[in-house]
């Protein structure tokens, strides 16, 4: 009988140890999460929250501006879960304010062309052409990160600045307000990302830039420091690195390669 007793608490002993050694099961994501958006990435993002969404059942709500402008956002309310900027940059400047936690992750690449009415009647050939005299261009505000990235191309191809300056007619808040300057024909030309070359086929149409007089950018993600919903954050942040992801971001035009050339 003794035995009998013995037997089965060594069993009950067994069970608990395996139980304290065994590892918990992953959390799986739930409720919803709310994204700072780079209006660029607007389409990409949105493809993806709503595969994201049928996936899990995590609601992703969106908010879009320009980079700077989240960034402002994000410090002043101290609420959401996920950044995703337009370049690398603005994520340094959150992390050197503690707005990020965790690694941020790279999951697309902006490469810069230039946009222009449809037939390029402007003969616009390269960047060089934008400095000419009499052209009418609209160019991103720097808080944009187009606005910082072109500000880079011309800096590489030693544009005139003083030209560029002459020429420029509005100063947009966003890519996308950019590209409608264009299309409108408020400009003959603008900066934009390739992945915006279908935004109004029938108005304008995209002169691409050769890679050694471009500067592409990294589009980063990351979850922030005021996120409620850590779980879902870094599951949304998985998703866009995931096979699935880049999958949607590339049928939307996104560059998911830094060597990609379009």
């Amino acid at each position: 009988m003794m035995i009998g007793v013995v037997t089965v608490a060594a069993v009950m002993m067994a069970g608990l140890v395996r139980g304290e050694n065994a590892a918990a099961p992953a959390a799986k994501p739930a409720g919803s999460i709310f994204v700072y958006c780079a209006a660029g990435a607007k389409e990409g993002i949105s493809a993806v929250s709503k595969a994201f969404e049928a996936e899990t059942g995590v609601k992703v709500e969106t908010t879009f501006a320009n980079s700077g402008q989240l960034l402002g956002q994000i410090e002043t309310t101290k609420i959401g879960d996920v950044y995703v900027p337009g370049d690398v940059g603005f994520i340094a400047k959150a992390e050197a304010k503690n707005l990020t936690q965790g690694k941020a992750k790279e999951f697309c690449y902006f490469v810069p062309g230039i946009f222009v009415r449809k037939g390029n009647p402007k003969a616009i050939k390269g960047v060089a052409d934008l400095a000419r005299p009499g052209l009418k261009l609209a160019l991103a505000e720097p808080s944009a990160a187009i606005g910082q990235l072109q500000a880079q191309v011309f800096k590489k191809n030693k544009l005139d600045e003083e030209a560029l300056k002459k020429n420029t007619v509005l100063s947009p808040a966003t890519v996308t307000d950019v590209a409608m300057a264009v299309k409108l024909g408020t400009a003959d030309a603008a900066i934009i990302w390739d992945a915006m070359r279908n935004f109004a086929p029938e108005d304008a149409e995209l002169v691409t830039i050769p890679p050694e007089k471009n500067v592409v950018g990294a589009v980063p993600a990351a979850v922030l420091a005021s996120s409620k919903n850590t779980v879902a954050a870094y599951a949304f942040l998985d998703y866009l690195v995931s096979d699935k992801g880049k999958a949607i971001l590339k049928a939307k035009g996104y560059s998911t390669e830094k060597s990609a050339d379009k």
